[in-house]
């Protein structure tokens, strides 16, 4: 029967069963809760999810959920069969090993992982028959202005990346297994509180329908709350809210003291400056992968456009397109006139999300290592939707060349790549934006050229204190006196090393480019505390001069907790990883897992894990059921991803394939649920065989279309037993 009993219970996946007999089974995740608390420029998110195991065996639950890329993970609960389970923030091999060894005891686990900066995989091991769980992930992150409003992005799905064949990683092994689906896994729900000290002029999404904002005065605070209009939404696409205010922009300093007596100061605040602008060489990279297709390649072939007929007369440009390949408008930039403009307009208008696979690592190298045209200085404008598994290589690229090239970064469509996006401005001494549909795109476009054109402001520090010194060079030179008593440098200083990065810090250690509009925060852990009349002071050395402001600390700067904590351990961990751990791994890896164990973060090398005490007493084998993502908003239903990623001695599968396509790959039978109409429309074949597939293309991630046929090879033929290393196994979604 395809069902316990016969009955239909909520959403399903057919599953591959024995000797080719499939069945459905019901999606563990029934309900998806999301609580936000915004408070002046920093958002605290309670994600909710509860699971539910319909089925006869045991199941591990395996879900891939999605942060903003910047977020500092700071808690994770679990409650089963309304016992609250105990969780603790480990290293990760051990946490890991706990909760395999749990597993293997017949004990429910619970295990949150980081696999990239804006990606986490949450485990439930061994979730009993008929038993149901919540867990609660908690984060909290940072929000920049945009267009003098306040912007919170919470991302709800993972899009498909594209893995390159040269990316063996890790993470890269964990994105290959993350599935997908047309049909959002649950409806979400979403509670929205937001308290702001200056009046909350509107609250509006132009992703999401909203009700309108319950408004009320709480102390000091202004406080809004809002719900999705209709209660619940899909989860295909990023929620994006603008918060209006009457102040956004207004400078702030805080000052958190923890328990442990501990302080950390927070500075914010938004530049307002206008320099005069200077000559450019503008190379514009266009992504024409697969995965641009629909509505994402017109959202970059109109900011392609504007940005066009925005450049200045005296500037130089060019256009590269890329997917498994590249190529350019012109052999070198041109002189922008009328006749450049008229081909460029062109070539823009013929573009389309034609070639394949998405390499953006070749291109920008190719790039970065074209000599500097004389008197010009080179802005490098990325336009993707950025779902590739190599970002964190990208970054590394851009920053080690980002001495004679700044990149800017348009975030494509609705589930943009956020680390990739963010991170390439963040080392391109950049800046990043992000647009999908409903959002007025010209003002976007017209900024980050604005920015562009501008002279590059990247000397910045600040003194923490009347009294203190400017920081912000990045290493701090430590002088170490020789104390051992002999005629030979005694009382002396012994050498002068260079630090890498220090607890008694500040973060970023090298402080960003600063933009006229753009917020800037930066956190200093102090040596001592501050008191009321002292001031912070930020300095930034220009064409034009040093330009300088001064922000009072006052009674109302002080507070209590341990968030600010939280945010500058989290913000010290990528600053270790993007600057640092290239060079310095070992030094790097024990600064990252000694944040995280202090400040209770998730991190790459810290994760959270929890057991309970109670053993299962079923005897039956556990069976692993994938929650899966549903594919972003707007992706086209003709067309269907295809991601493949080789090894060199297995090959590993995820191929989505449409109608008559999967006839050909399987006869197995499909059995419908009772009173529903046959399963139709898209499948999902996943492989891990040895040398099943044929790798010599030199595209992994490529694209489909109903009327194209699909060709492969195997080696075995499904059996009856229940090998990982010789089973296809096929598994259909309803679309």
């Amino acid at each position: 029967m395809p069902f316990h009993k016969n009955e239909v219970c909520g959403m399903v996946s057919l599953c591959e069963g024995l000797n080719g007999l499939s069945f459905y089974s019901p999606v563990p995740l029934v309900s998806v809760h999301v609580d936000v608390k915004v408070v002046n420029f920093t958002a605290q998110v309670e994600v909710t999810q509860e699971f539910v195991n319909r089925e006869r065996n045991p199941i591990e639950c395996v879900y891939f959920f999605p942060v903003e890329e910047e977020a500092a993970v700071v808690d994770f609960t679990a409650e089963l069969e309304g016992r609250k389970i105990q969780t603790q923030i480990k290293e990760k091999e051990a946490a890991r090993e706990e909760y395999n060894q749990a597993v293997r005891n017949r004990q429910t686990a619970f295990l949150l992982e980081e696999t990239k900066p804006d990606i986490f995989e949450i485990k439930v091991g061994h979730l009993s028959p008929g038993a149901g769980c919540k867990i609660k992930m908690t984060y909290l992150s940072e929000l920049p202005v945009e267009e003098g409003k306040t912007k919170l992005t919470i991302p709800t799905t993972v899009a498909p990346r594209y893995i390159p064949m040269s990316d063996g990683s890790p993470e890269a092994i964990k994105i290959a297994s993350i599935e997908h689906d047309f049909n959002s896994p649950v409806q979400m729900e979403m509670n929205l509180e937001v308290l702001m000290q200056t009046e909350i002029k509107s609250i509006k999404s132009p992703s999401h329908s909203l009700t309108e904002p319950a408004r009320k005065k709480v102390k000091e605070y202004f406080e809004a709350d809002v719900k999705f209009a209709g209660q619940t939404t899909n989860m295909d696409r990023d929620m994006i809210i603008y918060i209006d205010t009457d102040e956004p922009n207004k400078p702030k300093v805080i000052i958190e003291k923890n328990n442990e007596g501990s302080s950390v100061a927070m500075l914010s605040f938004v530049p307002e400056l206008k320099l005069k602008d200077h000559q450019v060489e503008a190379v514009f990279l266009v992504d024409c992968s697969g995965s641009m297709s629909g509505q994402s390649m017109n959202l970059a072939k109109e900011a392609l456009q504007v940005f066009l007929h925005s450049l200045p007369f005296n500037s130089f440009f060019n256009i590269i397109i890329f997917g498994s390949t590249f190529q350019s408008l012109f052999p070198q930039s041109r002189k922008y006139d009328d006749d450049s403009l008229k081909d460029a307009k062109d070539f823009a208008a013929g573009i389309s999300a034609n070639l394949g696979g998405t390499e953006i690592y070749q291109p920008l190298q190719h790039i970065f290592q074209k000599p500097l045209m004389a008197g010009l200085a080179r802005q490098v404008f990325v336009l993707t939707d950025g779902q590739v598994s190599n970002s964190s290589a990208c970054i590394e690229l851009v920053r080690k060349n980002s001495s004679n090239n700044r990149v800017f970064t348009l975030g494509i469509g609705s589930s943009a790549d956020r680390h990739l996006v963010k991170g390439m401005a963040r080392a391109g001494m950049g800046t990043a934006a992000f647009t999908t549909q409903g959002e007025p795109i010209t003002a976007k476009v017209i900024n980050q050229l604005k920015n562009a054109l501008q002279p590059c402001i990247s000397d910045v520090s600040v003194k923490w204190g009347k009294t203190s010194p400017f920081e912000g060079g990045g290493e701090v030179a430590v002088e170490i006196v020789e104390t051992k008593k002999t005629l030979f440098g005694y009382g002396k200083p012994e050498s002068k090393t260079e630090r890498k990065f220090a607890i008694h810090s500040h973060v970023p250690s090298k402080f960003p480019a600063i933009y006229d509009g753009s917020r800037l925060i930066a956190y200093k852990l102090l040596d001592k505390t501050m008191d009321v009349n002292d001031e912070i002071t930020v300095r930034a050395k220009t064409t034009e001069g040093d330009l300088e402001v001064s922000l009072p600390i006052c009674k109302d700067s002080f507070i209590q907790g341990n968030c600010l904590h939280q945010l500058f351990a989290r913000k010290m961990i990528q600053d270790v990883e993007e600057k640092h751990e290239q060079e310095n791994f070992e030094e790097s890896n024990k600064l990252i897992t000694e944040m995280g164990l202090k400040y209770n973060l998730a991190s790459k090398y810290t994760s959270f894990v929890g057991v309970d005490e109670k053993h299962g007493n079923s005897g039956t084998f556990m069976v692993t059921r994938h929650v899966k993502n549903q594919l972003p908003q707007n992706t086209s239903s003709g067309q269907d991803f295809v991601s493949m990623k080789c090894r060199k001695k297995r090959v590993a599968r995820h191929i989505v394939l449409q109608d008559n396509l999967v006839q050909s790959c399987a006869g197995a039978s499909f059995l419908s649920p009772p009173g529903t109409a046959p399963p139709a429309r898209s499948y999902e074949a996943s492989y891990d065989q040895k040398e099943s597939l044929d790798c010599s293309n030199s595209s992994d991630l490529f694209i489909i279309g109903a009327s194209k046929q699909w060709q492969h090879k195997t080696e075995s033929t499904m059996s009856g037993q229940s090998s990982s290393s010789d089973v296809l196994r096929l598994t259909m979604c309803q679309a």
